[in-house]
């Protein structure tokens, strides 16, 4: 993901610079706080309350990071036995147990599973229903 920015064109008003253009701000780029690895970052909206008592509630956007591997207390999300799962990693000796609030799945050696990646933040969503219309219907719609 490429991000092109145009400058903008300063302006001397009679030989003199403006006041406002003296003191320059950086321009915010959200993207360039929340995301590491453009090709290797992905958002998913997470679909069920399992993670409740992680904040991670149904509707919230994560954020994933595909290159990174996990350590015990990540939140993946996994690909286990036709679906995909968001639970925190919790390796223990001989098996691999992923908690989350409505129950923990336990993963023996013998088992096939896929780390999809490492959930680096979660967004969550607090414009009211009220405000969700026109431009801002799709902000975050849970």
């Amino acid at each position: 993901m490429l991000h092109i920015r145009k400058h903008r064109v300063k302006r001397d008003v009679l030989g003199f610079r403006l006041p406002m253009l003296t003191h320059e701000e950086p321009e915010l780029d959200v993207s360039e706080i929340i995301v590491m690895d453009p090709d290797n970052t992905f958002f998913m909206r997470m679909g069920s309350d399992a993670m409740k008592n992680y904040h991670i509630l149904e509707g919230h956007v994560l954020v994933i990071d595909r290159t990174l591997q996990p350590v015990s207390g990540s939140i993946v999300v996994f690909f286990h036995e036709g679906g995909f799962y968001t639970r925190e990693y919790c390796p223990e000796p001989g098996r691999l147990l992923l908690k989350a609030d409505t129950g923990n799945i336990i993963i023996e050696n013998s088992e096939t599973w896929t780390c999809w990646g490492v959930v680096m933040l979660s967004l969550n969503p607090l414009l009211q229903p009220q405000h969700r219309m026109g431009r801002y219907a799709r902000v975050c719609a849970c």
